[in-house]
């Protein structure tokens, strides 16, 4: 072989070498860039994972001495309403928490495109962490559900406090994130809509001789605040009895919230913006907003209440009777049931 055949050759021989290395290295790339994408699609599944717990896992709730389990994809919001009982501006040693007056846990149940409200009386008898202001203590003590937002050391750790609670009470039930306002604002959230139009149940005329029972009337922002809040000298000064306003309320509300996001899909981040100086939570706007789209197209399940026994009692410990109800099991079942669909374990 003269040599020009031989330059020939050897030119094929190293370009071919050069392929098969540059394949080589070009899968290796490939390799590596197959398995930095399954890193992070698998990292990617466990947030979402994280995010969304109840996607494929089984969750249990202890309720009484029954265990039960659920599997659809659900999310809980507890959503609170303070008085202005305590010192919540203060620091260290001289905060305290307020009362939780109202709370209400909203229930998106993906699996079945549906939502519904958990409505709890503030006076329920529950296991309360007992927090104090340097945000210790692991104390327990069964007390009325609103106390429970008076420990902590600041107005979140009273808030996460308070939703403890009622996740204790719900068998540990996965709460996703609360947002809590003072009674106080409820003026601000009605002027949100333009106010609200009721059928008056109760004999508010005490408060406002317009709000006489049997009359309709479109709230303004000074009657809600008292249609809401008022208890002692309405009836028989009862919270079941308030609750039952406050239903009243919420249901003619959320129906013109709905009217006005569907006009607006913007009204619900505008809203939240509105009431970020006056809220206290852990829930950002691009949640709300997910939420909103989520609930404008499921099928509401309505407010639904736990039956229960009212009485008076000195569970609070200072000596003075005060409003005790204890939920019965049995309806904390019946409602689990209807929004999470929860059955007994095997």
């Amino acid at each position: 072989m003269n040599k020009k055949k031989i330059k020939v050759v050897c030119g094929i021989v190293l370009a071919m070498l050069v392929v098969i290395a540059f394949a080589v290295i070009l899968n290796f790339f490939e390799k590596k860039a197959d398995e930095k994408e399954a890193k992070k699609n698998n990292q990617t599944t466990k947030e979402t994972n994280e995010k969304n717990p109840n996607v494929g896992i089984k969750k249990y709730l202890q309720i009484g001495d029954e265990l039960y389990k659920y599997t659809d994809d659900v999310e809980s919001y507890l959503i609170i309403g303070t008085d202005n009982s305590g010192n919540e501006e203060a620091v260290d040693d001289e905060y305290r928490g307020t009362m939780a007056d109202f709370l209400l846990l909203l229930v998106i149940n993906k699996t079945k495109n549906e939502y519904g409200y958990i409505q709890l009386n503030r006076d329920t008898i529950c296991d309360v962490k007992e927090v104090d202001s340097n945000g210790e203590g692991e104390g327990m003590e069964e007390l009325q559900l609103c106390t429970a937002h008076w420990y902590g050391k600041d107005k979140e750790q009273s808030c996460e406090n308070t939703v403890n609670s009622v996740s204790l009470l719900l068998g540990e039930l996965d709460i996703n994130g609360y947002y809590s306002v003072g009674m106080e604002d409820i003026s601000k959230i009605n002027h949100l809509v333009g106010g609200v139009e009721v059928k008056i149940e109760d004999d508010l005329s005490k408060e406002d001789p317009a709000l006489k029972e049997g009359s309709v009337v479109k709230l303004t922002d000074e009657q809600a605040q008292k249609y809401i809040r008022a208890r002692m000298d309405v009836g028989d000064g009862d919270n079941i009895s308030r609750m039952r306003r406050q239903r009243t309320y919420m249901s003619a509300y959320v129906k013109k919230a709905k009217e006005m996001f569907n006009e607006n899909p913007k009204f619900v981040n505008d809203a939240y913006k509105d009431m970020t100086d006056n809220a206290v939570t852990d829930i950002n706007g691009n949640e709300v907003s997910k939420i909103a789209n989520m609930l404008s197209k499921m099928t509401s399940k309505g407010i639904l209440t736990f039956d229960g026994e009212s009485k008076l009692g000195k569970k609070l410990g200072d000596g003075i009777e005060h409003a005790e109800f204890y939920a019965d099991r049995l309806s904390i079942v019946e409602v689990l049931k209807s929004l999470y669909y929860i059955e007994i374990d095997d």
